[in-house]
């Protein structure tokens, strides 16, 4: 998730204050995780497994009290009970998690304004379940497996807008033993992406990573192997690597992406690879044949 800490420095000056207090079922919710989503990039995650990326994320105090610098705009909040040190990722079995809704049921919007305090008040959190599931929405599925071809268990799957970009717009829960994931987000391409762990920066060595379209370095390039339905538009926007190519996937509203399927490989040691070459660039130039001496040749002869 964002942090204060990660807001560019030029933004930095326009942040304004959002400040409250969060309820649920009429009590304070205290050490809670609060995340706020950006309501110009889509809905919160309310509905199936899929759960999106925050924009910003707090931490409410023994009252049940929170104030987040954010940046100007409209944000709908959630929030979530999970203790300290647990590590980050969205709402796992078991964790209560709640967004805030209106007066009259709906999902409520809080406006931060350019460098002025917005006090909100009293908040109050209801379970996702109790919100009208948006109408409009795709649903992408497919499975995990591992090096040699078997479901991968354990692992986040996550969708971006752009392959590059810095974190995942959407993530679902782990996978189970069947490897398997499904999820309804906001139509558009995405890239599907599948990692062992969420924290920032680059994977670890040795550690296990996937995308849809993209094979071992070593392998061959990936079929598109999903079936568009319902005005599903896949597509392959040439975004070329080792094991081939990234392959983004999408559609209108109410379209079902099914069978994708994510091969994971390892992030290899870029020290060994480097032996690994040198090895078998010396092993080359010592079985390259010599040329045998001509006798009829006279170019040695002083």
């Amino acid at each position: 998730p964002a942090t204060w800490a990660a807001v560019p420095g030029f933004a930095k000056a326009r942040m304004g204050t959002l400040q409250g207090q969060l309820y649920v079922n009429g009590k304070i919710l205290p050490e809670a995780i609060v995340s706020f989503f950006d309501k110009e990039s889509g809905p919160p995650p309310v509905l199936g497994s899929a759960r999106r990326v925050p924009d910003m994320v707090a931490r409410t105090d023994e009252k049940g009290a929170f104030s987040v610098k954010l940046l100007p705009g409209a944000y709908y909040m959630g929030a979530m009970i999970r203790e300290r040190g647990k590590g980050p990722g969205p709402p796992r079995k078991g964790e209560p998690y709640y967004f805030i809704r209106d007066e009259k049921g709906n999902l409520l919007a809080l406006t931060v304004k350019t460098r002025s305090v917005t006090d909100a008040g009293r908040l109050n959190g209801v379970p996702p379940g109790e919100f009208k599931e948006f109408k409009n929405f795709i649903t992408i599925s497919g499975k995990v497996v591992d090096e040699t071809g078997k479901p991968k268990s354990g692992v986040w799957v996550t969708l971006r807008y752009k392959l590059n970009a810095p974190r995942p717009k959407y993530i679902t829960d782990r996978t189970g033993a069947d490897g398997e994931f499904a999820m309804k987000v906001p139509p558009g391409n995405y890239f599907v992406m599948a990692r062992e762990s969420l924290r920032g920066g680059r994977p670890a060595i040795g550690s296990l990573v996937g995308t849809y379209g993209k094979s071992a370095p070593s392998g061959k390039s990936l079929s598109m192997n999903a079936d568009g339905k319902s005005g599903a538009v896949p597509f392959q926007p040439g975004l070329q690597g080792g094991g081939g190519s990234a392959i983004a996937v999408g559609g209108k509203d109410g379209a079902e992406v099914t069978g994708i399927v994510i091969n994971m490989f390892k992030i290899p040691d870029p020290a060994e690879t480097r032996k690994k070459f040198e090895k078998q660039a010396g092993a080359s130039k010592m079985n390259v044949p010599k040329k045998p001496l001509d006798k009829e040749d006279k170019s040695f002869d002083k």
